[in-house]
């Protein structure tokens, strides 16, 4: 059984959440377009402040909406690991990258068939070694000595890790609970 379904997972935001819609999410990410959660707190803090910093960056000269930052608790259901489509990765490897290359490159709505996919994250000093490896500064783009490089370059031991609800039947069947809870408790 993977530890997401084990454990509080943490989604940190600037947007008041009533319920969870993956469609919501952008295209092009680690594990392609989802809710994404964090196994640790501070990670989906860190999220959200970084999204609130964001907003009041492309806000300046504009009249700025009240901007507020929100942490969500979530716990999904066990019971339905073995009745959906669950992709876990125990580490950033090869395999690993792959599919986030994969997921990063596609330009389609769905990038893969899993409902729920687990793993390690892809954080934003990731972009930069992504477009590194994509204009051939590791190597030839696809060649196993540049994702070979891209790989190190990621220093994965650092990120951490992540669960994304791919799809509206992952989301009905597998959050059991769903709560805004009070980021500061946690600092």
């Amino acid at each position: 059984m993977s530890r997401a379904f084990e454990q509080f997972l943490y989604h940190g935001t600037i947007f008041r959440i009533d319920r969870i819609d993956v469609g919501c999410g952008r295209r092009r990410k680690d594990f392609g377009r989802g809710f994404y959660m964090a196994f640790r707190p501070d990670q989906a803090i860190g999220m959200m402040h970084k999204k609130h910093r964001e907003a009041e960056r492309r806000s300046r000269n504009h009249e700025l909406p009240d901007l507020r930052e929100y942490l969500y608790r979530i716990r999904l259901n066990p019971t339905v690991e073995e009745r959906l489509a669950v992709k876990v990765f125990e580490t950033a490897d090869m395999e690993w990258l792959e599919f986030i290359l994969s997921c990063r490159e596609s330009a389609e709505e769905r990038a893969h068939s899993y409902d729920i996919i687990v793993g390690p994250t892809a954080d934003d000093d990731t972009l930069l070694s992504l477009q590194n490896y994509w204009k051939g500064l590791y190597g030839p783009v696809g060649q196993p000595v540049a994702k070979a490089a891209l790989l190190s370059a990621l220093e994965p031991e650092n990120l951490g890790i992540q669960c994304c609800l791919c799809t509206d039947k992952a989301v009905e069947e597998a959050v059991a609970d769903f709560t805004m809870v009070d980021w500061r408790i946690f600092v």
